[in-house]
C-alpha cells in the first residue's frame, strides 16, 4: 500500500482541508490555520502517529500547493525551514527560503530559478532528484501525486551517497587519484545528465562552489551557471543554456569553445562513454589561443613590412670580401644596376668623411660580438653630387666558434625625415616671425655664458632687455600686418648691431633682447643701449609710411651670484620695467634694491587677492554739501585697506597695482555694493528731494565692457536704489583711454539715470571737445586749483572759466579739497554748487559718518 493510500486510510487527507483558520494571521476563505508546534499535527492521532512512524523525512502538500504536514524527521532534514513549514504556506515560499539558505553559505545559485527547478520537480513533472541541505548530508528525494491533486515529498537520507538511482559507482581510489592527476577538466553524466564522476580541476574550469558539485547534479543546472556568468556571450541566459544543453548532447563527439572568468578561453569536448551516458573535457586554452593571435599579428606585420618595403638591402660575404647590392640599394644613389660593382668600397668610398669614423666603429663593435646588431645612420654620396642621410641596419651570421661568416641587412634613405627634424629644432629654437632665437633658446646661450663664467674660461657679459613704446598703438590704428612688419624690421636693426657672438631674441609680443657676449664693463652695456636707442629713431618704413618708434631698456651685467639665466634675465626685465615707469625711450641698469620693490610688489598682490575675503577692505565717506546753505547733497565713497602689517593704506598704495592684475574689478564691485547699501540706510525716511547721493569712482578697467555696467544697474534694482542718486566719477584720462566703448559704456549707464562725473577737471585731457561728446553731467574741479584759488590768479581764472563753460553747457560743478572759509566764499562768489573737503569733514568710516549726520541734524 502506497504512502498516500495509507494516509487516506486513516482519515488525515480528507482532514487537512478541514483544519479551522485563523482569523490573525490567515485568509477565511483560502488559508488553513498555522501549527502551534515546531511542526504541524492534523486532528487525527492515527495520521500523526503514521507521519512519525515513517523513517523518511515527508512533507505533505495540498492541492493547491500549499503546506499541509510534515514530520519531525523532515524538521531533521531542514531545520532551516522551521518557520516556513506551517500550514498553508504555499510551496515556493518554502523553496525560496530554502534557496536563499544555501546562497548565503556559498552555492551559486539564482534563488529565483532554483526554487522554480524544485517547483517543476516537486508539482509539475514529480521525478527523482539528490539534495545536500547540509555538506554532511545526502537525500534522496521522490514526489507522489493523489488522484485530487495532493502531493507527498519523500526525502531519504542516502548517507555518502555511493549510488545513484541504486546504480552503483564504480569509482575507486585509484581511479580517482588518476583523475585528480590530469591537468583537463573531466566529468561524467549518466543518461538522465547527472553528475556522477568529476575531478577538482572540472569543478575549477566550470567556476562552480565545492558545495555545488554532488553526485546527481543535472547538467543544465552546470549550464545556467555558466550561462550566468556571461561564458556563452551576451543574450538571454535561458535561451543559451538552451542551445548550449544540445550542443552537448546531440550529434557527438563535438568540440566548442566557451568563455570564462578573467578573459580566459575554455575547450569543450563532449564525446558518448564507454557504457553510455555523457562524458566532458574541459582545457584551458586561452594561453595557446594568445599564442596563436600573436602568431597571426606577427606573420601578418611582417607580411605587410615586406610588401611595403622601399629599402635597400645588402649582403656582406666577409670571406669573399664581396658585397651584394640591390637594385633598391642602387637606385637610392642614383646609379643603375651595372654601374656599382661588389667591392666593399663602392659603399665606404662614398661615406661622408665626418661620418665614417661612427660607422666603422659601430661595425666592428657588432663584428667582434659586444653589440646585438649593426645600426647607424650616416651620410652617403649621391650620384647628383649631395650627400643623402642613410640608415643601414645589418646582423651577422657567425660559425660554430662566434666567428663572424657574412653580415646582411637593410638601408633606408631617411634624408626628409632628418631635414624634417633640423626644420624642427630650428622651429622650437627661433620666433617664427622675426627668425631671431626665442627665449628658449636665449636662455640656453645665457646659460652657457654663465657656466663659462663660473669656470673661469669666459669673460663677463650683459644682457639687455627692451620693449618698444606704444606699440599697441601700432597695431591699434594700423592693423596687426603692420606691426608684425614693424617687429621684423626691429629684428634686422637689431641683428645689424652686433657682433658674430652676441645674439639677438624676441623674447615675446613687442619685447626683444640681445646677449652682449663682449661687453665686459657697464659701460660698454650702456654705449650699446644709447646706439639701440639713436638706431631706433632712424624712421622704419611700414606700408610706405615712415614711423619713428623708441624703446625702453634694461640692462643687467653677469655676475658668479647669477645660477640660471632665468634670474639674470628677470633681473633685466625688472631694469627695463624701471626705466619705463620713468618716462619713454628710457633706460635703467639693474640693482639689487629693484629685486626687493619686485617682491614687495608680488608680496603686495598677493595679500590684495586676499584682502576682500579676511575682510581688510574698509569704507570712507566724505559728504558733498551745497555751497549756498553747506546743506549735505551726498557722499564720496572712498576706499581704505587696513593691511596687516604696513597698516592703513590710501587708494594710491594698491588701485595701480589692482589695475594692473585686475582685480579692481571684485574691488569695485565690493565699493559699490557697500555703499550704496550704507547710503539706503541714511535715506531711510528722508523726503525725496533731501535723499543723499552717492558718487564712486570707476577705473580704465570698470569700463572695459558693457557687462559692468549691467551688473551696476542690476545690483540697483535688486536693492531698489534710485539710479539718480549714483555718480559714476572717472578721470579725463580714462575717459579717453578708448573713447568710442567708453561711450557705449556711460550711454548704457546714463539711460538708466546714473549720473555720469569727471574728476579731476583741468588736470589731464588737453581737448575739451569730449564734454559735447560723452553724456557728462558734473565737472570736479581738480583740488590743486582750489588749494592755491586765494593766492593764485591763474588758478582763479581757471576755475573761473571752468565754471563758464559748465554753465554753458548745462553741466553742475563740485570744487574738491576745500580746507578754508575764504575758499568756499570764493568758490560759492564764482558760481560753484557744490563742495568738499576738510572744511565740512575728512573721510569717516560709516558708524562715525552716521554719527557727523547726526550732530549736523541731517
Amino acid at each position: 500500500m502506497s504512502f498516500a493510500a495509507h494516509l487516506r486510510l486513516t482519515g488525515f487527507w480528507m482532514e487537512v482541508g478541514a483544519w479551522p483558520a485563523n482569523p490573525d494571521t490567515l485568509d477565511k476563505a483560502d488559508k488553513p490555520q498555522a501549527a502551534d508546534a515546531a511542526h504541524l499535527r492534523g486532528r487525527s492521532d492515527a495520521a500523526a502517529l503514521a507521519l512519525e512512524a515513517i523513517p523518511d523525512g515527508v512533507l505533505v502538500l495540498d492541492n493547491r500547493g500549499r503546506v499541509a504536514a510534515c514530520n519531525a524527521k523532515y524538521l531533521e532534514y531542514y531545520p532551516h525551514l522551521t518557520k516556513t513549514l506551517v500550514a498553508g504556506e504555499p510551496v515556493q515560499s518554502l523553496f525560496m527560503a530554502d534557496a536563499g539558505y544555501r546562497r548565503d553559505r556559498g552555492q551559486s545559485i539564482d534563488p529565483v530559478e532554483w526554487a522554480e527547478r524544485r517547483m517543476r520537480a516537486v508539482l509539475v513533472t514529480p521525478e527523482s532528484f539528490l539534495d545536500k541541505p547540509t555538506p554532511d548530508l545526502v537525500l534522496q528525494v521522490n514526489a507522489t501525486h493523489s488522484e485530487d491533486g495532493s502531493v507527498v515529498v519523500i526525502a531519504r537520507d542516502v548517507g555518502t551517497l555511493h549510488t545513484i538511482e541504486a546504480e552503483p559507482l564504480q569509482v575507486d581510489s585509484f581511479l580517482q587519484d588518476t583523475l585528480e592527476s590530469i591537468d583537463h577538466g573531466i566529468a561524467r553524466f549518466d543518461d538522465s545528465y547527472r553528475l556522477t564522476l568529476w575531478n577538482e580541476q572540472y569543478v575549477s574550469l566550470t567556476e562552480m562552489s565545492p558545495a555545488m558539485a554532488v553526485a546527481g547534479l543535472p547538467l543544465m543546472d552546470v549550464i545556467l551557471h555558466l550561462a550566468s556568468r556571461g561564458s556563452f556571450g551576451e543574450g538571454d541566459t535561458t535561451e543559451l543554456a538552451a542551445q548550449y544543453f544540445e550542443d552537448c548532447t546531440t550529434n557527438l563527439p563535438k568540440v566548442f569553445e566557451r568563455n570564462g572568468s578573467e578573459g580566459r578561453r575554455m575547450e569543450v569536448r563532449a564525446t558518448h562513454g564507454a557504457k553510455g551516458g555523457l562524458m566532458i573535457c574541459v582545457l584551458d586554452i586561452t594561453d595557446r589561443v594568445r599564442q596563436a593571435r600573436a602568431l597571426a599579428e606577427s606573420e601578418e606585420r611582417y607580411a605587410l613590412a615586406a610588401a611595403g618595403s622601399n629599402d635597400g638591402l645588402w649582403d656582406w660575404d666577409l670571406l669573399k670580401q664581396s658585397i651584394y647590392f640591390s637594385t633598391r640599394w642602387k637606385r637610392m644613389l642614383g646609379f643603375n644596376e651595372a654601374e656599382i660593382g661588389d667591392n666593399p668600397e663602392e659603399l665606404f668610398s662614398r661615406i661622408h668623411p665626418f661620418d665614417v669614423q661612427e660607422v666603422t666603429t659601430r661595425l666592428d663593435a657588432h663584428l667582434s660580438n659586444t653589440r646585438g646588431h649593426f645600426e647607424c645612420e650616416y651620410r652617403v654620396l649621391h650620384q647628383d653630387g649631395t650627400y643623402r642621410w642613410m640608415r643601414i641596419r645589418g646582423v651577422a651570421v657567425r660559425d660554430e666558434s662566434g666567428e663572424p661568416l657574412r653580415i646582411a641587412g637593410s638601408q633606408s634613405d631617411v634624408t626628409e625625415r632628418r631635414k624634417a627634424e633640423e626644420q624642427m629644432m630650428h622651429d622650437a629654437l627661433h620666433d617664427a616671425l622675426t627668425g631671431l632665437a626665442n627665449r628658449s633658446l636665449f636662455q640656453e646661450r645665457i646659460d652657457q655664458a654663465l657656466l663659462r663664467l663660473k669656470r673661469g674660461v669666459g669673460t663677463p657679459f650683459a644682457v639687455v632687455y627692451l620693449d618698444l613704446d606704444r606699440f599697441k598703438v601700432v597695431n591699434d590704428s594700423m592693423g596687426h600686418g603692420r606691426g608684425d612688419e614693424l617687429l621684423i624690421a626691429v629684428a634686422r636693426r637689431l641683428e645689424g648691431m652686433v657682433n658674430k657672438s652676441d645674439t639677438v631674441a624676441r623674447l615675446g609680443g613687442d619685447e626683444f633682447g640681445v646677449l652682449l657676449d663682449s661687453a665686459t664693463e657697464r659701460e660698454a652695456g650702456e654705449t650699446f643701449i644709447n646706439m639701440l636707442q639713436e638706431a631706433l629713431r632712424e624712421p622704419f618704413m611700414i606700408g610706405e609710411k615712415p614711423y619713428v618708434t623708441t624703446a625702453s631698456v634694461g640692462l643687467a651685467m653677469a655676475v658668479p651670484q647669477y645660477d640660471n639665466a632665468e634670474s639674470m634675465l628677470r633681473d633685466a626685465d625688472i631694469a627695463m620695467y624701471s626705466a619705463k615707469a620713468s618716462g619713454k625711450a628710457g633706460m635703467s641698469v639693474f640693482h639689487p634694491s629693484m629685486h626687493a620693490d619686485a617682491v614687495k610688489v608680488l608680496d603686495m598682490e598677493r595679500d590684495l587677492r586676499q584682502a576682500l575675503t579676511r575682510k581688510e577692505m574698509q569704507l570712507y565717506y566724505q559728504p558733498i554739501v551745497t555751497l549756498g546753505d553747506f546743506s549735505v547733497s551726498g557722499m564720496e565713497a572712498l576706499i581704505r585697506w587696513e593691511h596687516p602689517e604696513s597698516g592703513v593704506l590710501s587708494p594710491s598704495d594698491f588701485v595701480p597695482l589692482a589695475e594692473e592684475t585686475g582685480l579692481i574689478i571684485p574691488i569695485g564691485e565690493w565699493v559699490l555694493r557697500t555703499g550704496t547699501g550704507q547710503v539706503s540706510k541714511w535715506n531711510e525716511g528722508r523726503a525725496p528731494d533731501q535723499r543723499l547721493s552717492l558718487a564712486v569712482n570707476f577705473s580704465v578697467r570698470q569700463l572695459s565692457s558693457l557687462e559692468v555696467a549691467e551688473k551696476v544697474i542690476d545690483w540697483l534694482e535688486e536693492i531698489e536704489f534710485d539710479p539718480s542718486l549714483l555718480k559714476v566719477e572717472i578721470t579725463e584720462s580714462v575717459l579717453m583711454d578708448s573713447p568710442q566703448r567708453t561711450t557705449h559704456l556711460l550711454n548704457k549707464l546714463k539711460q538708466s539715470r546714473i549720473q555720469i562725473s569727471i574728476d579731476d577737471f583741468g588736470t589731464g585731457y588737453s581737448s575739451l571737445s569730449y564734454l559735447r561728446t560723452f553724456p557728462i553731467d558734473t565737472l570736479k574741479v581738480d583740488k590743486s586749483f582750489v588749494n592755491t584759488i586765494t593766492e593764485d590768479r591763474d588758478s582763479l581764472e581757471i576755475v573761473r572759466t571752468i565754471v563758464s563753460l559748465a554753465r554753458s553747457l548745462r553741466i553742475s560743478v563740485i570744487a574738491e579739497g576745500i580746507e578754508t572759509d575764504e575758499q568756499a566764499a570764493l568758490l560759492r562768489e564764482l558760481g560753484v554748487e557744490f563742495g568738499q573737503g576738510f572744511l565740512f569733514a575728512r573721510p569717516l568710516d560709516a558708524e562715525a559718518m552716521e554719527a557727523w549726520l547726526l550732530s549736523r541734524g541731517c
